[in-house]
């Protein structure tokens, strides 16, 4: 029986798991796909057992998952091939690290769902805004109220350096609406970017699976990446 690459997608902030599963099913049809929203990003076991336990042969980060993964980068296993997309360093503009939502946004959001009754208007918006179109079965609340706030939490305080991308794969938007893509660029010279594609994984997806690391990864699933992704 022929092998199947086993991939861990790392979920954008609020997006649902079944969705994200099927947008990386849809450029990876022939893998074992599973997506995973963290409940609790700051929790080490958690990422342990999304990681370590795990041990995709490929772990794709998206948006907040990107940040979330360079994070727990101890967690992932040395062989393990990592993609980032939409790669976040430090969401906040105010940190002058690629991010270019305002803190006070941040905190705004957080503020509407702690008190609004439906808040689904608030997941709207930023849907609009990363050029993400949920199909309508998708369109619901994929996640509590608390853990939606701790992921803001986690975007608003979490920071990580430009070399902590090092042996990844690396693609982000020219056009995207929450990421300087310049800014980028200029501090992770390997990084991909993509013309005419905003914050919406799916031409960044598109990208990442035709890297030649990749590519021999899913056509010979037997061979896994030798380079060491830990954070020295």
């Amino acid at each position: 029986m022929e092998k199947k690459i086993k991939i861990t997608g790392i979920c954008g902030w609020a997006l649902p798991e079944d969705w994200f599963a099927q947008v990386i099913e849809s450029r990876f049809p022939d893998a074992q796909v599973e997506a995973r929203h963290p409940n609790n990003p700051w929790d080490e076991q958690e990422a342990s057992a999304l990681l370590e336990n795990s041990s995709p042969d490929l772990v794709i980060g998206y948006s907040l998952g990107s940040l979330w993964l360079l994070h727990h980068k101890d967690k992932i296993p040395p062989r393990t091939v990592i993609g980032l997309m939409a790669p976040i360093l430090a969401f906040p503009r105010e940190k002058n690290a690629g991010g270019k939502t305002p803190l006070g946004k941040l905190k705004y959001q957080k503020k509407i769902l702690r008190q609004a009754e439906d808040f689904h208007s608030a997941l709207k918006g930023f849907f609009d805004l990363s050029g993400i179109n949920l199909p309508e079965p998708n369109r619901g609340l994929p996640y509590s109220r608390e853990t939606l706030i701790q992921g803001l939490e986690f975007l608003e305080t979490v920071e990580v350096p430009p070399d902590s991308t090092h042996g990844c794969i690396v693609v982000s938007g020219n056009r995207d609406a929450l990421l300087d893509g310049r800014w980028l660029k200029n501090h992770i010279p390997h990084m991909t970017l993509v013309e005419d594609s905003d914050h919406s994984p799916h031409k960044l997806l598109d990208h990442l699976q035709n890297h030649p690391e990749i590519r021999a990864l899913t056509q010979n699933p037997s061979t896994r990446s030798t380079l060491s992704q830990k954070v020295s």
